[in-house]
This record gives structure tokens, C-alpha cells and sequence, in this order.
């Protein structure tokens, strides 16, 4: 690509170009005509040599060689942004911004409505765009400049990228009510017999609760794995799948009604839910007012207290010796 051919204006639509792949929606998200995109990608033609983006039947699609620089065109677009940023504080209300988050329906229900009511006084011009992402997949699209935010289970990362733990969450036990082979807490050897329900945003059909398990001497068999807690929750009420959920996602299944909710008959470690951003894009103002919001409205959630919680000990099996129930936060 010969620098001689480029403008800042044509790496902004060459941007817009590849997230959207569409000529009209690249338009609408510049806020310019569709000539004026159109005109930009035949400069990028010039400018690459040759076709950086090809028709599709719904737009168009990237090259390879596309593909390959576009993860240091958005780096260097956010230098700039951030070598410019010498003006006033950042201001959310006057903020034209879209930001992704790659995160389950988890974070819909529990996080999303608090949150969206405070952007709608604070910052009303901010955009949110959400999809579900497995640990490697999120990575990969936080790199890119895809991703400006994750949500997912505890995991080790790269020195690159951001952690912020922020969700501890004990898992309880679900059935629909009047479930026909479990009418009262159940123990372990009735748990393990159960065709089981099961969310995982990997799609993995093994848990941490089938790690206990295989400690403990027993298997479960999971029926059915999804990467939506919606899905979860609608399978247990209207057949006789059983489930682990987090406490939150029981209470609101007790409050619904037609369900019942169990302490599950074992201790079992659950690694924090954690947020994750890209640590070279630190600088954008909009990016550290967003990524404090959600950290902000996951933190001050409360725990949840339900039905079976009494001061009562309640008799639990472990895999070396018995235990209060509960799960253990990893430090």
C-alpha cells in the first residue's frame, strides 16, 4: 500500500468498511452519502493494488490481505485519536460512540437493564452492541479491535489485555416444580442420575461441577449444552431436564414461579466472572468511562438469598472432607 494514496479519512472508511461489510451501512455509520464510501473504496483499490474488499450475496467480504492489516490500520487510527485528544475532559453526554461486548445473556438480564438506565441519562448517544463469545473466540476479537470489551469466566491472559474480576456467584440446583424424581434437596447419587441441562459459552458439555463429580466418583450425563441461560431456564421448566445455575438466574426462576431450586449436594470452586478490555486502547476516554460503568454496575449487584437459605447447615459431600456449602472464590 503506498502512503502517497492514503488519507486518515480513507483508513476511518477502510474501518468502517470491515466491520460493517455492507457500502450502505458503512455510509450510515460515517454519516456521510453512499457515493462518498463508494468513492473511498476505489481510492483503496488504487491504494492496495488491487481489491481489498470482493462482492457478496449481503455485501461485501474482505481479501486476505485486508484481513491481514486490519488489526494495525485500527491500532494506528487509535494512536492518532489518542496523540489528538488534547482537548477538553471527555464529556459521555456529548459521546457518539458504539461499543461491543462479547458476553452471555447472563450480563442481558442481570447487568444490562441498570446500566442502560444510567448511559440513557449520562451518556444517551453511547450504543451498545452485545454477542456471545467463547474465551479463545473473545481474545482473538479483542486483539482485532472487533471486541472492546469482554465478559467471561476467570481465565489467565496475556499481559496485554486488561482483568477485572467482578461477579462471585454461588451455583444452585433447578428443577421444574413437581419434578417426578425429585421432590426435596437431593443428594448426590440423585443428582449424578439426572439428565442434566447445561450452559457454557465454549459449548463445552463439561463443567466444574463434572469435575467434583468425577472426584467424587460419579458422572452426570448433560442432555443438552447451550450458550444462552435463557434457554437453560426454559428447558428445566417445561421438561424434565435438571440444571446448575447461578443463584441470581434461580431467584429469578423462583420469583417466576413453576420451578424449584435446590442447594446443589457438594462444594464446588467457581472462578469470578471478569471483564476484559485491551490494554493499548487505555488512553480512550469513552473506552475507561465505558469499561468503569460496566464494572461499576457488575460489582454493586447484591447477593440473593433464596428459598432453602436458612442459618442451618446444610449436609453437603466432598471430594476430601464436609464442607459448609458455598464455593470458594479463587484469590
Amino acid at each position: 500500500m503506498s502512503l502517497k494514496h492514503v488519507d486518515l479519512n480513507l483508513l476511518i472508511t477502510f474501518d468502517a468498511l470491515w466491520h460493517e461489510r455492507n457500502v450502505t451501512r458503512a455510509a450510515r455509520r460515517l454519516n456521510v452519502s453512499q457515493p462518498t464510501v463508494s468513492n473511498a473504496l476505489s481510492r483503496l483499490r488504487l491504494a492496495f493494488g488491487d481489491q481489498p474488499f470482493l462482492r457478496a450475496p449481503r455485501g461485501i467480504e474482505p481479501t486476505e490481505r485486508c484481513s491481514e492489516i486490519i488489526k494495525d490500520v485500527r491500532e494506528a487510527l487509535r494512536h492518532i485519536e489518542q496523540a489528538l485528544d488534547s482537548g477538553p475532559a471527555f464529556d459521555a453526554k456529548q459521546c457518539r460512540r458504539e461499543f461491543h461486548i462479547g458476553c452471555a445473556d447472563y450480563f442481558d438480564l442481570f447487568v444490562l437493564p441498570d446500566l442502560l438506565a444510567y448511559m440513557a441519562e449520562h451518556a444517551p448517544m453511547i450504543d451498545l452492541r452485545l454477542r456471545s463469545v467463547d474465551i479463545e473466540e473473545g481474545m482473538d476479537l479483542l486483539d482485532a479491535g472487533e471486541l472492546d470489551f469482554m465478559m467471561h469466566m476467570e481465565f489467565p491472559a496475556a499481559k496485554r489485555f486488561g482483568v477485572r474480576p467482578v461477579l462471585h456467584e454461588r451455583h444452585v440446583f433447578a428443577t421444574r416444580a413437581g419434578h417426578p424424581l425429585v421432590r426435596e434437596a437431593p443428594d448426590i447419587a440423585t443428582f449424578a442420575s439426572l439428565s442434566h441441562v447445561n450452559f457454557s459459552q465454549r459449548g463445552d458439555s463439561e463443567s466444574p461441577v463434572d469435575e467434583v463429580l468425577a472426584k467424587l466418583g460419579y458422572r452426570r450425563r448433560v442432555a443438552i449444552t447451550t450458550q444462552h441461560m435463557t434457554t437453560v431456564a426454559h428447558l428445566v421448566k417445561t421438561t424434565d431436564l435438571v440444571a446448575s445455575v447461578p443463584s441470581r438466574m434461580a431467584a429469578r426462576m423462583v420469583e417466576e414461579g413453576g420451578f424449584a431450586v435446590y442447594p446443589i449436594p457438594f462444594q464446588i470452586e467457581k472462578a469470578p466472572v471478569a471483564v476484559y478490555w485491551n490494554r493499548r486502547f487505555e488512553l480512550d476516554g469513552a473506552m475507561r468511562w465505558m469499561r468503569d460503568a460496566i464494572i461499576e454496575f457488575c460489582e454493586v449487584l447484591e447477593p440473593v438469598t433464596l428459598p432453602f437459605d436458612t442459618p442451618a447447615a446444610t449436609k453437603m459431600a466432598t471430594a476430601s472432607q464436609p464442607s459448609p456449602f458455598g464455593f470458594v472464590d479463587r484469590a
